[in-house]
């Protein structure tokens, strides 16, 4: 241990600890409160933020469909022709039945992953800016960058206009890199999982009532002509904006001048570690770490993103599973999503967000060990008690691992890293989620629903192992003492 004393280490530093031996009992119990006051003021805003944000930006996903049915009609559109040339030859390679709503699955999936795929380049350069510049200058600017897609799908009149505005949207999608590293700014390590359960919240808030407003506007779509989509484009447009006016108006900046990166040109430098993958898995981007802690930040970037390379795999062939066991219509499976969504906020409120310090390691341990027969149970299921019950347990997977894992690696990195560890952790999870999809939508078809989940299921062993054999359960602070 002292060999290592001078070796400066991955961790933070609580300011109430350096004083806590000085100050009178009264003065701390004083300061203890304000800060609370302080620190529910900074949730509250970040929570409302992100479901004004998450409303916006759900409301399309019901729409997909019929944009493009709308779009395939313009039989000049080069790129809509190519991408369903793809697609086409994608169903045929692995024997996809003939069903339309395959189709808009597929095309779904491609513009997904273009999505996920943007992130994964832009999330850890969004998180380092937020580290140099602060995180309210960056967050707007991200906004910004939401609310112009938004206006372009609006004024599109064909897919590659679509496709452009899905790309700076894509690109510039950073608010939850940055409100989470705001939330690890603001936050202990007793109240850090509730701050990570908030953000969850809010995620299941906006899938679930956002989808349900598109909807609406998608039922409204089939009674009209013209330019369906304006209606609901200008809809996301306006809550970007008002969104923007109440991050401008009620977000305090939550990383001060003092404990920001201070050179642009050494974080221009690492660029390179910003959007190379090998790099990214390697955290290479971090300095002034320790061998050990520096492990444990890969190791759970590791889990995470296996993780979600499966759950998103396996969720993604939900549609496909739904229609061929279960003959769902449209709206018997956003039902089930509904569900899925209710659940999670469920377990994220009234679970998540009381945990007690220290026990981020175990409950991510639950809800992998939960999603194992949870995804058994619905590859297997023909009745929709079965299904249901795989869903749940599918569901508090869902609820409590990425926050505890989100938790876990918030505990490491100084202040002024915070940004850029959140933004390459969120990077490796948008990697996952735009490869892990097509990767089992192929298993899915060449082996069938029992195999692709039964094996499915069994291959969250491999983070599960991971995460209990490589990362430890204590904080940082206490590891080192």
């Amino acid at each position: 241990m002292d060999s290592n004393k001078n070796e400066p280490k991955l961790k933070e530093r609580s300011s109430s600890n350096r004083f806590e031996n000085i100050q009178p009992k009264t003065t701390n119990s004083s300061q203890a409160k304000e800060q609370t006051q302080s620190d529910n003021k900074v949730f509250l805003t970040i929570f409302t933020s992100l479901v004004i944000d998450l409303l916006a930006f759900t409301v399309i996903l019901p729409l997909l469909p019929s944009l493009l049915e709308f779009y395939g009609k313009q039989e000049e559109d080069v790129l809509y022709n190519t991408m369903m040339k793809k697609v086409n030859t994608f169903k045929n390679l692995m024997g996809m039945p003939e069903v339309g709503r395959f189709n808009a699955v597929l095309f779904g999936g491609i513009i997904g992953s273009l999505f996920s795929l943007l992130q994964f380049f832009c999330c850890p350069l969004i998180g380092a800016l937020s580290d140099l510049y602060g995180r309210k200058p960056t967050l707007l600017i991200s906004m910004f960058g939401v609310l112009v897609s938004y206006v372009i799908w609006a004024l599109s009149q064909n897919f590659t206009m679509f496709v452009i505005a899905r790309f700076i949207g894509g690109l510039s999608k950073g608010n939850v890199t940055i409100c989470t590293a705001a939330v690890t700014d603001v936050t202990s390590s007793k109240t850090r999982s509730k701050g990570m359960a908030l953000i969850g919240i809010a995620y299941s808030i906006g899938f679930i009532v956002g989808p349900t407003i598109g909807a609406v506007f998608a039922t409204q779509s089939s009674l009209k002509g013209g330019h369906f989509y304006y209606l609901p484009a200008i809809f996301a447009a306006v809550l970007s904006f008002v969104d923007i006016l109440f991050v401008l108006c009620f977000f305090k900046d939550t990383l001060p001048q003092e404990k920001r990166a201070v050179s642009m040109v050494a974080e221009c430098r690492k660029a390179f570690h910003y959007i190379n993958p090998v790099s990214l898995f390697k955290f290479s981007a971090l300095e002034r770490s320790s061998s050990s802690d520096l492990k444990t930040v890969r190791f759970l970037g590791l889990v995470y993103f296996l993780f979600l390379f499966f759950f998103s795999g396996l969720e993604f062939t939900l549609t496909f599973l739904m229609h061929k066991n279960f003959q769902y219509t449209s709206m018997k499976q956003g039902m089930m999503f509904f569900f899925i969504g209710v659940v999670m906020a469920t377990v994220q409120g009234g679970y998540v967000r009381r945990l007690a310090e220290g026990s981020e390691k175990k409950t991510a341990v639950k809800g992998m060990i939960a999603m194992m027969p949870g995804m058994a149970l619905v590859g297997v299921a023909t009745t929709p008690f079965v299904l249901y019950s795989g869903l749940t347990l599918f569901s508090f997977g869902s609820a409590t691992v990425v926050p505890c894992l989100t938790s876990l690696i918030s505990k490491y990195g100084t202040n002024d890293q915070k940004g850029k560890i959140m933004g390459i952790f969120r990077s490796l999870g948008a990697l996952a989620r735009g490869i892990g999809p097509f990767m089992f939508c192929s298993a899915y078809w060449s082996t069938g629903p029992f195999w692709c989940y039964l094996v499915g299921s069994l291959f969250f062993v491999v983070p599960l192992f991971l995460l209990m054999k490589y990362v430890p359960g204590e904080e940082p602070d206490k590891k080192a003492q």
